[in-house]
């Protein structure tokens, strides 16, 4: 296995100290791309940085962006960016550090149109919810292109549930494309 392909293994593993030691080992971080495959989903040019935001590893990711020109803004073949990856795994300070200092944006749609905030509920990321609502006013009424809301995400979640609802006033008899309503789905 080649130097790359175990740096690229050790972040897609969250394996911090191993990534910590084989970064600077290796010639231009920022080209290292593969394909990540979650669960079903096949996450295309995939690179270091996703990963680092991902984990929430802050040091790493300030790093990879200062000091070996990777690209914040950069997303995966699915349109998947660093802040929806970092959104996904609840880390509100590397959230802050990508929208505050690289000026990344937190309206960010990917190929499907799910948010970073949809993403964040998907996952039962709640502190990133709340910080991109209440920080950088993200819409929890947005849909998909399959007219999922934020609710829709968030049906297995009932701390998120009770938050939409009881604070940003989201609509749990909301429908999707197949008439399901946000109170009925479990998905």
């Amino acid at each position: 296995m080649s130097l790359e392909d175990q740096c690229w293994a050790a972040f897609r593993d969250g394996k911090y100290d191993e990534a910590v030691s084989l970064l600077p080992l290796v010639k231009e971080p920022n080209k290292i791309k593969r394909t990540y495959l979650e669960k079903i989903i096949t996450h295309k040019n995939t690179s270091l940085l996703h990963f680092s935001s991902r984990h929430g590893w802050l040091d790493i990711t300030k790093d990879l962006i200062t000091n070996y020109n990777c690209d914040p803004h950069e997303s995966d073949n699915g349109a998947k960016t660093c802040l929806h990856w970092a959104a996904e795994g609840n880390h509100v300070d590397t959230i802050r550090y990508l929208i505050d200092e690289c000026h990344c944006n937190p309206m960010a749609i990917d190929e499907y149109e799910y948010t970073v905030l949809h993403k964040a509920a998907n996952k039962g990321s709640i502190d990133a919810m709340k910080y991109l609502i209440s920080h950088h006013h993200c819409d929890p009424k947005a849909t998909t292109n399959s007219s999922h809301t934020v609710l829709h995400l968030a049906a297995r979640h009932i701390d998120i549930v009770k938050y939409l609802i009881n604070e940003c006033y989201c609509n749990p008899m909301a429908t999707d494309e197949n008439w399901i309503y946000c109170s009925s789905n479990s998905s």
